[in-house]
């Protein structure tokens, strides 16, 4: 049962400090408590002394605009007349201590969850603390991504050595950075401070690898197909043409927003590296993003 639990965690600025919470109403649903919400969080916090701004605080729940509320008294809407609820963000700590005096088996399973996350979480930011340039490498299956990714990029290097007329493969690859994170390589690597000998796929999250070993290999296919077509190797201008049709497919665009936020979240985190042409994809940093990095 404590795999299936799944609530989400995520970090966030609090005071001056990263911190991680969790929504009291999701934590309500798991623990399958038979009181109302707002009487049951209200009995917790004055019982057992939780203390507002420090273990927990309270918004205007589903307001998208980051408003605070007041600990008591009705929020009402100026426009509709309605009364707004207010959502409970707690402390992970907080959370443990309310899944704990519930005294039940599932609010036991809820705790261990949550001391789970917490080493999760830990584990990942030692990582980040020792040597942030290979967090990317915790994942378990990185090494194994890393060496099927290769075949991708030999497809790619092979299909402009033979498809392609003037070999410019530091240009070709910088179009696909550009392309993906708005980053050539040489930006990329000056970010991460690698040196001359650090290959810059090692340094690449999982998931990013796999989108580029797609697209190269994607790509490929499309420019033999020209080749093919012409009866002759492509001129640089043509496979600029064919990069530009492939690129901006549905499908692509899809890829690139997620390979943006990848980068702009997880660099930001947990390696301090802001990507300034990347800001507006910055993302909460969750307890599924420290899960697919860890495996």
């Amino acid at each position: 049962m404590n795999d299936l639990i799944n609530i989400k965690v995520i970090q966030k600025d609090f005071n001056g400090e990263k911190k991680r919470f969790v929504n009291a109403r999701e934590l309500h649903k798991w623990l399958g408590v038979g009181k109302f919400f707002a009487n049951w969080i209200k009995d917790r916090i004055e019982k057992y002394g939780f203390v507002e701004n420090l273990d927990y605080f309270i918004t205007i729940a589903n307001s998208g605009n980051g408003l605070s509320a007041q600990s008591k008294g009705k929020i009402v809407d100026a426009k509709t007349g309605k009364v707004l609820a207010k959502d409970y963000i707690l402390s992970v700590d907080m959370a443990k201590e309310l899944a704990m005096v519930e005294n039940s088996e599932i609010g036991k399973q809820v705790r261990r969850y949550f001391i789970r996350v917490e080493g999760d979480f830990k584990k990942v930011m030692r990582i980040a603390t020792m040597d942030p340039k290979i967090i990317n490498q915790l994942t378990t299956q990185f090494f194994e991504t890393r060496e099927e990714t290769k075949d991708y990029r030999k497809d790619f290097t092979d299909c402009i050595k033979n498809f392609v007329a003037v070999k410019n493969y530091g240009t070709y690859t910088d179009m696909l950075y550009s392309f993906l994170f708005l980053e050539k390589a040489k930006e990329y690597r000056k970010l991460l401070d690698l040196v001359k000998k650090d290959f810059t796929r090692n340094y690449m999250y999982e998931e990013i690898l796999l989108t580029i070993g797609a697209f190269e290999s994607g790509l490929s296919g499309e420019i033999e197909k020209e080749f093919k077509k012409l009866g002759r190797m492509l001129t640089q201008g043509e496979f600029v043409k064919k990069f530009n049709e492939f690129s901006s497919t549905k499908n692509w665009l899809v890829y690139q927003k997620r390979a943006r936020s990848i980068m702009a979240t997880y660099d930001e985190e947990l390696r301090s590296i802001k990507h300034p042409k990347l800001i507006d994809y910055k993302k909460e940093f969750s307890q599924e993003d420290i899960q697919k990095l860890i495996g």
